[in-house]
């Protein structure tokens, strides 16, 4: 089963926001999309996750591509 994304026009503002600046980016809108339906969970989530991955000793590059060999690893599709 799969989780329907919410449309981009239905995110509540603060989240259009962050859409409209990860797409500048480059980013994939669809994470959002999908755990939409949960907005303040999300931003929740984003407040803990974005200084993680933003930040540190160690540069975002490197962080990514550790990410994408986890999710290789795993058969990670997405």
């Amino acid at each position: 089963m799969r989780i329907p994304m919410v449309d981009l026009e239905r995110l509540d503002d603060e989240l259009k926001v962050i859409v409209q600046k990860w797409q500048a980016l480059g980013g994939d809108p669809n994470f959002i999309r999908t755990f939409g339906r949960l907005p303040d969970t999300l931003k929740s989530f984003l407040r803990f996750y974005s200084p993680l991955v933003r930040k540190g000793l160690i540069e975002f590059r490197t962080k990514e591509l550790v990410r994408l060999r986890l999710a290789q690893l795993n058969d990670c599709r997405y």
